[in-house]
């Protein structure tokens, strides 16, 4: 990394924001049609008065000495138009030409250039990464559910950048790429009782990252995966092979540039490289929780929300009901299916009826640590519906357990704690009085 080494001591106030507005070409002077229509009609006028005179043989001596200088003039490109410094269009042109290849790599400069992705890590200049290192510390705390106060961030290191295709091109020039700035990230985390070591490892990517110095600042990506720690869940990921394997799970790896030299030691508790979690009991308050918010943000892209309509179903009440855990034989691969208890009313029959149903968002890839998936990505959300695709979901908690058996291939093992949470939700009824 050397010069691109971020870890030492940063500016204290930011990089200003890069334009990224091309600014209208300068094109060279041209001398316009109706100048050049004049200037031709001037030259064949001198040269019929010269030729006249010549063949009369009458022309005095005084005049044919002015004539003789007219075309002299005509010849050498007097009439020709100029600039108002008196420089002719010829020359101007050159001038033109060779402001035009002057670029910058500031990327708070305006470029006479358009906007080309950069194609390899290289390009990437020194005021660039400056620039996009600062936006990734400002933005760390505010990442997913965020940082609380409460944590110190003792070292965040930078241990090198990823290209990613956004949009390919067959011509490898127009291609459109991604840089992910990864990060080494250790805290203090004095939410508990005691003073805690953690930590894991983050990544923030910028879309339009152009060859002529300039950056947009507005589109960036943040990272999906969540680690639920005892009291807040930041985004990232608790091993850097892991959090590799999801960047290029999302989009297509085509420079890796981490520099592992750069990986600082660790103070804390040593971890073991963190295995997919194997039980429902492994699940912990924190996850299940994460679970939920993931999921809740689901619920309300598919409109599964009190009080919404369509096609005539209508939601009347939504109520969290607990996890299914699925995990393979081998145990390879697991899911968590987080379920819910909604009523609604189908208007789609007379009378409109009302009725109970159970459904699920479910999400795949948690392990041990904390660390889940709650968004798309490596695990993708299972049956990404809407409101209307719900009404014919299972009324009872057991036929939601048989459909999700057979759902899952031959072999895996199901796990729930839905009776549990469900029982929690039941208001008891009050004692008859006498």
């Amino acid at each position: 990394m050397s010069e691109k080494d971020p870890n030492g001591k940063l500016p204290q106030a930011p990089i200003l924001t890069p334009d990224i507005l091309t600014p209208e070409k300068r094109e060279p002077a041209i001398p316009s049609d109706e100048v050049a229509s004049s200037k031709e009609k001037k030259q064949k006028s001198s040269e019929n008065q010269l030729s006249m005179k010549f063949l009369i043989g009458s022309v005095a001596t005084l005049l044919l000495a002015c004539a003789v200088a007219l075309t002299v003039l005509v010849k050498t490109g007097a009439f020709s138009k100029k600039n108002a410094a008196g420089t002719s269009a010829e020359t101007t042109e050159d001038t033109s030409e060779e402001t035009e290849t002057t670029s910058s790599s500031d990327p708070t400069t305006e470029s006479d250039t358009p906007h080309k992705s950069i194609i390899s890590l290289d390009q990437i200049s020194d005021k660039q990464f400056e620039f996009m290192d600062q936006l990734a510390r400002d933005y760390i705390r505010e990442d997913g559910y965020g940082i609380p106060d409460e944590v110190t961030i003792d070292g965040m290191y930078c241990i090198g950048m990823l290209r990613q295709c956004l949009e390919y091109s067959p011509i490898p020039d127009d291609e459109h790429d991604m840089v992910q700035l990864v990060y080494q990230v250790q805290v203090t985390d004095n939410t508990g009782d005691t003073p805690v070591k953690r930590q894991f490892f983050w990544m923030y990517g910028f879309m339009n990252v152009y060859r002529d110095g300039s950056i947009d600042p507005e589109m960036t990506e943040p990272m999906m995966d969540m680690i639920c720690f005892d009291n807040w869940s930041p985004q990232g990921s608790l091993d850097i092979k892991r959090l590799l394997r999801q960047a290029e799970n999302r989009c297509p790896l085509m420079e890796d540039g981490i520099d592992y030299s750069l990986i600082q030691p660790f103070e804390g508790e040593e971890q073991e490289e963190q295995s997919l979690v194997k039980s429902i009991d492994q699940i912990t308050p924190a996850m299940e929780d994460g679970y939920k918010k993931g999921a809740e943000d689901w619920l309300e892209i598919g409109r599964v929300i009190p009080g919404a309509e369509e096609k005539g179903i209508h939601v009347d009440a939504v109520e969290y009901a607990g996890l299914i855990f699925t995990v393979s034989n081998n145990k390879a691969q697991n899911c968590v299916y987080v379920v819910y208890k909604v009523d609604i009313t189908d208007k789609n029959v007379d009378p409109p009826e009302s009725r109970t149903i159970y459904w699920y968002v479910a999400f795949g890839g948690a392990f041990d640590g904390g660390e889940i998936q709650t968004r798309l990505g490596e695990n993708t959300v299972y049956d990404p519906w809407t409101l209307s695709d719900w009404a014919d979901a299972p009324g009872t908690i057991e036929e939601l357990r048989e459909h999700i058996q057979h759902k899952e291939a031959t072999g895996w093992i199901c796990e729930d704690n839905l009776e549990k949470q469900v029982d929690a939700n039941i208001t008891p009824e009050p004692s008859p009085t006498s």
